[in-house]
């Protein structure tokens, strides 16, 4: 399908997007936070039934650096969107922070939101945050893992240019633990097409953490209604009954789970991916 792209101004901040398809409309919602949309091929795959946006979030990527960098923001961005393109409802797919995204966005505008699909995002329990990190470190080399410790080491330290190239190869070593099979080294998204918005990482990173330590996230999730598919993959560090509890929250959901898949499932388990997404598109309950 011919995509067509432009600079859309909406809540203040020019953001980039990019429009594919027919049918009712999809926004797909990027993760990171701080990187940029990668989810064409995701478009790819629904663009038959749907009419797909993308956009890179504010600070990030092609769109404006522009602040401030808080998450009702990012969530008031999404529905400045909606607005622009003249939607009553819709529906929203994000992937990790995107998934957390989309899901707030349920959340502030549950009229507005059509359908839901939280794909590999991180739950709402801050306890996942530990067994993350050891199943990241348990699928690198031995080799690797003492060097990423001497990079979180140094990264205590590092400032400037410095810190930047601590992050850079930090992410490569973990990136390929992203992978069900982390033997397909040429299928890791590197993110270099631009530069990383570091400071935008850490401030949101931040308030999620905060979010979640209140405890208050559950309440709100188990008010969405819209009918929610919980899709990951089952070689995904980050921890199944995170999303699991998100499933169980939302009485219209579906959580599924693909097999020989990371936490990008459409990198290696493309047709699967699809037809989960399609089937849910087409039919929802």
């Amino acid at each position: 399908m011919p995509i067509y792209e432009q600079h859309v101004c909406a809540n203040g901040v020019s953001m980039w997007t990019a429009t594919q398809g027919c049918g009712p409309p999809v926004v797909l919602c990027h993760g990171g936070p701080g990187i940029y949309d990668y989810l064409g091929p995701v478009a790819a795959m629904i663009d038959d039934v749907a009419t797909v946006h993308r956009y890179d979030q504010r600070g990030c990527g092609r769109s404006d650096e522009v602040g401030p960098y808080d998450v009702r923001t990012f969530v008031d961005d999404l529905d400045a969107l909606r607005a622009y393109w003249g939607y009553e409802a819709w529906t929203v797919i994000g992937h990790s922070w995107g998934a957390c995204l989309a899901l707030l966005y349920a959340c502030q505008y549950p009229e507005r939101t059509e359908r839901l699909v939280y794909m590999s995002g991180t739950g709402i329990d801050p306890a996942w945050h530990q067994e993350y990190r050891r199943n990241r470190e348990a699928k690198l080399l031995p080799a690797d893992r003492e060097r990423l410790r001497l990079l979180n080491e140094q990264r205590l330290t590092a400032a400037g240019e410095e810190l930047g190239r601590i992050e850079d190869e930090a992410s490569g070593l973990l990136g390929r633990t992203e992978l069900y099979d982390v033997t397909r080294l040429d299928a890791v998204s590197r993110y270099d097409r631009f530069p990383i918005n570091y400071s935008l990482n850490s401030a949101l990173c931040a308030e999620m953490n905060r979010m979640e330590d209140a405890g208050g996230l559950g309440a709100r999730v188990s008010r969405v209604r819209a009918p929610t598919l919980v899709l990951d993959g089952e070689g995904d560090p980050r921890p199944r009954w995170a999303r699991a509890q998100v499933a169980r929250l939302i009485p219209t959901s579906r959580h599924t789970t693909i097999a020989g898949a990371g936490h990008e499932p459409w990198i290696e388990q493309p047709e699967a991916t699809a037809r989960v997404l399609r089937d849910f598109l087409v039919d929802p309950l």
